[in-house]
């Protein structure tokens, strides 16, 4: 090749490439179908869907992002996030969107929920306002979640995680539970801590249950120094079993005299006694008086609480009935691995081998009364039979009259024949 014919063809390349012609690349064959519906992660950037709606009319690229009204939240306040959704000019297709669901992403809990379904063409936006309220000031970890659907009528869903921080300008509320038996009263123990720079005056709170009853719900102070915590004991009743809700009512006046009040919903956990008091019978014993059974021993408290009022009484059974005398014993109080002995008596109704005596034990634990029953087998000894009437055993006492008759009649013959005698 000649060196004119090296510089003619140099010079066609050029004019290709500046006048931006670019070679045919062959596409490539046997896409794989695609997925009914899928999960697409959202960020700052156009979240591709897949390469195979890059191929087709639809629009392949979808953009999510969020704004928040208020940039410093109240806790217990409204808060209204703002979804931005955008079908970019990259297709001539259209997405329809069906439901805008704001989720919290520790355990999906929906906290606001929309559904547009509204279309939308290419280069069109859609904006969704959803208001919901966060209790507890700290972070807030949530997930914007969103299904849409292709002009195929394909499902796909895109989630947008959005993270919000939660500021809670009130004094703090918290509250702890003493260890109780379910259903018994038991101390509530609130604490209240202003963590503001200044004080606060005239500051009081009521609490409310749902399922507990609170005693004397009203609790006040004169003052609160900064960054200083103030405790208050409440008694509770009801269903303490479990965890419960629990609605605290705070009013106070800043230190520039501004009247402020919220409400907060505390969820106490109530915890069980790991061992409450419990009174069993110990070293029993029965004793047969004729037709009444004696009962002794002891009511030992087998927890690690003190019992009240403890009592142990015999109930009606088969052929035992209570006795007509300390049927019911007294115990009273019996202090955490102690006891006190008792004695009860029955009465036998029938001439029984065996019977089961019924005793009836109550006690006092947590200011909850506890009954429960103790049955007594005994085995009831047979009582001696009577003598037997026979000769050898009437011998003697019917002779004793007969002899001293003849001793008496001797005397008498003796003195007669001394008297005839002339003695």
């Amino acid at each position: 090749m000649t060196t004119a014919r090296l510089l003619a063809c140099l010079v066609v390349v050029v004019s290709a490439a500046a006048s931006g012609v670019a070679p045919a690349v062959a596409a490539s064959a046997g896409a794989a179908d695609t997925p009914a519906k899928e999960s697409v992660s959202s960020g700052e950037e156009p979240a591709a869907l897949d390469t195979a709606a890059a191929q087709s009319s639809t629009p392949t690229l979808v953009t999510v992002r969020t704004s928040l009204n208020d940039t410093q939240p109240e806790a217990g306040s409204n808060v209204t996030l703002t979804t931005h959704v955008e079908n970019v000019e990259d297709g001539d297709g259209d997405v329809y969107v069906e439901t805008v669901e704001i989720r919290r992403q520790s355990d999906g809990e929906v906290l606001a929920e929309k559904t547009p379904n509204k279309r939308l063409w290419s280069g069109q936006r859609l904006e969704s306002a959803q208001s919901f309220a966060l209790e507890e000031p700290g972070e807030h970890d949530l997930t914007v979640h969103l299904e849409l659907r292709r002009t195929d009528k394909t499902d796909y869903v895109v989630e947008q995680p959005v993270g919000i921080t939660v500021y809670d300008p009130h004094p703090k509320m918290t509250v702890e539970t003493e260890p109780t038996l379910p259903g018994s009263r038991t101390t509530l123990n609130f604490s209240l801590s202003n963590g503001n720079d200044e004080e606060i005056r005239s500051v009081e709170v009521r609490l409310r249950g749902d399922g507990v009853s609170v005693k004397d719900n009203r609790r006040s102070v004169a003052k609160l120094a900064a960054t200083s915590t103030e405790q208050f004991a409440f008694e509770v009743s009801g269903d303490t079993e479990g965890t419960a809700n629990l609605t605290a009512d705070l009013e106070y006046t800043t230190a520039n005299g501004t009247h402020r009040s919220v409400t907060r919903t505390l969820r106490p956990t109530f915890t069980p006694l790991s061992s409450p008091g419990a009174i069993e019978l110990t070293g029993l014993s029965v004793v047969r008086r004729g037709q009444t059974l004696q009962i002794s021993g002891s009511a030992s408290n087998v927890g690690t609480t003190d019992v009240l009022g403890v009592t142990v009484g015999v109930k009606s059974g088969e052929n035992v009935s209570p006795g007509q005398s300390t049927a019911e014993y007294f115990v009273g109080k019996v202090a955490s691995s102690d006891f006190t002995s008792f004695k009860v008596r029955a009465q036998l109704d029938g001439n029984v081998s065996t019977v089961t005596v019924p005793l009836r034990v109550s006690y006092i634990v947590d200011d909850v009364r506890r009954n429960r029953t103790v049955s007594v087998t005994y085995d009831v000894p047979q009582r001696p039979a009577e003598p037997a009437t026979s000769e050898s055993g009437s011998s003697l006492p019917l002779s004793l009259p007969l002899v001293g008759g003849g001793l008496v009649g001797l005397v008498a013959l003796a003195g007669g024949w001394r008297w005839f005698r002339g003695d």
